[in-house]
């Protein structure tokens, strides 16, 4: 009886299907589990217009003058307290933030740069064109409507 028995037991328990099963089982939670992650949009909203792009870069340039201003006018601040009193450490302090305040507003003026030329880029545009047509053997100059879109990458 304890051949069978063994017998039976090795159908049972057969240590390649468990390590099968135990990656079949895994591999089916984490597709469950990611099945309905909502990573991106399935559907994408329209694309920012021209308007869209210009307003956007007249904010980040009025952000990036705004710290520029700001980092001058504290370098400058910085100096003037440091030739009135050259044992403070405030001066020096004043001059390392406003250093930092003109370095941040570079990538501003940089990303608004960008953005102006993608709302300059993206146009679309109605017009006529003309063209040579043939009808019964001959050419004729023909006229017709055309959209244009211009998109630079």
């Amino acid at each position: 009886m304890t051949i069978n028995q063994g017998r039976s037991y090795d159908r049972i328990y057969n240590p390649q299907k468990t390590s099968m099963m135990k990656r079949l089982i895994a591999f089916a939670a984490l597709a469950i589990c990611f099945l309905r992650s909502p990573g991106q949009q399935t559907n994408p909203s329209n694309s920012p217009t021209a308007e869209e792009y210009l307003k956007k870069s007249n904010r980040q340039k009025t952000a990036a003058f705004v710290l520029l201003g700001g980092g001058v006018a504290l370098v400058l601040t910085g100096l003037a307290v440091t030739i009135h009193n050259w044992e403070s450490d405030s001066g020096p302090a004043l001059c390392v933030v406003g250093a930092a305040l003109e370095v941040s507003s570079i990538p501003l003026f940089i990303v608004s740069g960008k953005n102006k030329r993608k709302a300059h880029a993206a146009s679309a545009s109605f017009k006529i064109e003309r063209t040579l047509l043939t009808q019964n053997k001959s050419f004729y100059q023909g006229v017709f409507p055309a959209i244009s879109l211009r998109i630079n990458l």
